[in-house]
């Protein structure tokens, strides 16, 4: 084509074009390429898809920086979510796979050894984006990253602990002794997996207690999940699926349940910074604009302020950076949640907390 004049080769290359795009219609409109889950792609197919979802991943993935994964609490919290939202496509660990899940195309992959075959920034990236083509949803709430983290820990942690799957998920804790039948008793023995059982504390401490807290505040949450004004790619399909009675029977529940001996007790923490943040939840930082936790977390404001002593540590320090990124809980007038912004001014004329003898109860 080189000899051939420029107007000549022009057209030449405009009618190749032009002939492609009409092998192309006719090869759409036909319907010959046979889209059944009951046939696989042709290989030339399968090969392109993987190629594109491989490097999209590596392109995405570059600068994620990974926080770290070897805590035992950020474990049992991905696991914890892994059995609500992942099972039913993936399997459990250790379990064959459901038979019908199997018939999609492509087969939802066995996450044994997803830790060995690919790094943690890809898993935290496919477990919170989704994969197109693939049948694998994206997180439901993509504020949430510390729940995304968790199961990203989890599934790196797996590899070597298949075996300790079923207390990692809190399947042998999920139990209820009450003999409620019905939606209320079937959501219970569900929330017990995680959340307390009566006479045993959470499934580790990134996980919330709810004994103790005002029935307000627990029906309030439950709502707020369910409209999605509280972000958690966890509990929002939860609480969706439960009715305004359910919400309250539950609310009531833990609210009337007592507190267990772990939540009496003194956390092991170094003294100094206890003594800093007793100063912080007594005082505040007026010179930062910070108002002390206990001015509406003491437990004796309103009811819709949950009580933070005897919380989990790691719990209320993962609360306060996602208050700190702007996807924090909702207020207790309900609406979208919004950064807290005080002068120093307005700080110092808040009436001052009340005085607690040095926590009786676990410091914060």
């Amino acid at each position: 084509m080189r000899d051939l004049p420029p107007a000549r080769t022009v057209r030449i290359v405009g009618a190749m074009l032009a002939l492609l795009v009409a092998l192309g219609a006719i090869f759409v409109w036909s319907g010959i390429y046979n889209v059944a889950a009951s046939s696989d792609h042709l290989r030339i197919t399968t090969w392109l898809l993987a190629q594109v979802r491989e490097r999209s991943i590596d392109t995405r993935t570059i600068a994620t920086d990974v926080p770290p994964l070897d805590d035992e609490g950020m474990v049992r919290l991905g696991a914890s979510h892994f059995e609500t939202a992942c099972v039913s496509c993936h399997g459990r660990p250790g379990q064959k796979t459901n038979p019908v899940m199997q018939g999609m195309l492509p087969p939802p992959p066995d996450l044994a050894e997803v830790g060995k075959r690919r790094p943690p920034e890809e898993i935290f990236w496919i477990v919170k984006h989704g994969l197109k083509y693939t049948g694998m949803p994206a997180w439901p709430d993509l504020r949430r990253e510390d729940e995304v983290w968790g199961v990203t820990a989890f599934l790196v942690d797996l590899p070597t602990r298949t075996a300790d799957y079923p207390d990692m998920a809190g399947l042998s804790r999920g139990r209820d002794d009450s003999g409620d039948a019905g939606q209320i008793g079937s959501t219970a023995k569900e929330c017990g997996r995680c959340h307390e059982t009566g006479g045993s504390d959470t499934n580790g401490d990134r996980i919330p207690r709810l004994s103790g807290l005002s029935e307000a505040y627990i029906l309030r949450s439950l709502q707020d999940y369910a409209r999605g004004s509280r972000p958690s790619g966890v509990m929002q399909p939860i609480a969706d699926r439960l009715d305004e009675r359910a919400m309250r029977d539950l609310a009531a529940r833990y609210s009337a349940l007592g507190s267990p001996p772990e939540r009496q007790a003194a956390t092991a923490a170094a003294p100094g910074r206890v003594g800093r943040g007793e100063a912080i939840a007594t005082l505040g930082v007026p010179e930062s604009g910070v108002p002390a936790c206990l001015s509406c977390h003491s437990g004796r404001q309103s009811p819709q302020f949950p009580v933070l002593a005897g919380q989990h540590t790691d719990y209320i320090r993962d609360q306060l950076k996602l208050w700190q990124r702007g996807g924090g809980l909702a207020p207790p007038t309900g609406g979208s949640w919004r950064p807290l912004q005080q002068t120093s001014t307005q700080i110092k004329s808040m009436p001052p907390p009340p005085i607690f003898p040095r926590c009786r109860r676990a410091p914060l």
